[in-house]
């Protein structure tokens, strides 16, 4: 089951949403209520979800303003939208903060049905895709790079989460995509600014310190880990990166420097 935060300030439409058996048969069960934003956003600090189903119009906070500050913190639960005909552009607002769906009010259950339907392939889609590593995105963030922002950049981040570990060159990852090794170096320059190369680099040394920070690694086993051909030559591209050896560096974030 998918656990849906509603917010509504009426409780009597929060009872009558909470009995409605839509969502169980869509494969949502609402988890927890909250009578305005503002109080939706405390809880939304403490404990995640799969859904925020909410009122547009309510006090302290209403929705759209939560939708704002959870776009702020780059909160990317999906969120439904329940209005009245004239709150429309109220709903059209959150639209274009990137909400996934309206509802007008009252709400019918065979609509509602049919954006759970869609929730629902959503999500499950979103748990199967690829998992982007956490120092790739570090790069990418770095450079400025959206990894949403393209096919090709999120093609590419995913080949560099899944394959960060091995030895492979810019052939290998145009071959993967179909692209021309001339094509492919020629496209990633314009996106990222900076050579497959330098990126490549980037993010192999930013897994390094990850591992560093652990306290359970040697720069040698880091080298083997992450396919360097020697120790040395780890240290050499680590040193470009940071300015630091990986000893130094292990040094400083155990506050020896």
């Amino acid at each position: 089951m998918y656990n849906v935060l509603l917010v509504e300030d009426d409780t009597t439409l929060r009872f009558i949403y909470s009995k409605m058996k839509t969502w169980t048969e869509c494969g949502f069960k609402i988890a927890q209520q909250a009578g305005n934003g503002k109080d939706a956003l405390e809880i939304l600090e403490k404990k995640s979800f799969d859904l925020i189903f909410t009122d547009i119009r309510m006090p302290f906070v209403d929705g759209i303003e939560m939708l704002r500050r959870l776009s702020e913190r780059k909160n990317t639960i999906p969120v439904v939208f329940a209005s009245s005909y004239d709150d429309f552009e109220y709903a059209r607002q959150g639209l274009i903060l990137g909400a996934f769906d309206y509802l007008l009010k009252p709400v019918d259950e065979k609509k509602l049905a049919e954006v759970l339907t869609r929730l629902k392939n959503y999500l499950e889609s979103e748990e199967n895709a690829p998992k982007i590593d956490e120092s790739v995105m570090n790069v990418f963030e770095q450079l400025d790079v959206p990894i949403e922002s393209s096919q090709f950049i999120y093609h590419t981040a995913v080949y560099f989460s899944e394959h960060f570990g091995e030895v492979f060159s810019v052939d290998d990852i145009a071959d993967a995509y179909g692209y021309s090794k001339d094509y492919f170096g020629k496209i990633f320059k314009k996106n990222f600014g900076v050579t497959f190369h330098e990126v490549y680099s980037r993010i192999k040394i930013a897994y390094a310190i990850n591992l560093l920070r652990t306290g359970n690694y040697k720069a040698y086993e880091i080298s083997d880990i992450l396919g360097y051909s020697s120790v040395d030559y780890f240290t050499k591209v680590f040193k470009e990166i940071t300015g630091e050896t990986p000893s130094r560096y292990k040094a400083k974030l155990d506050g020896r420097y």
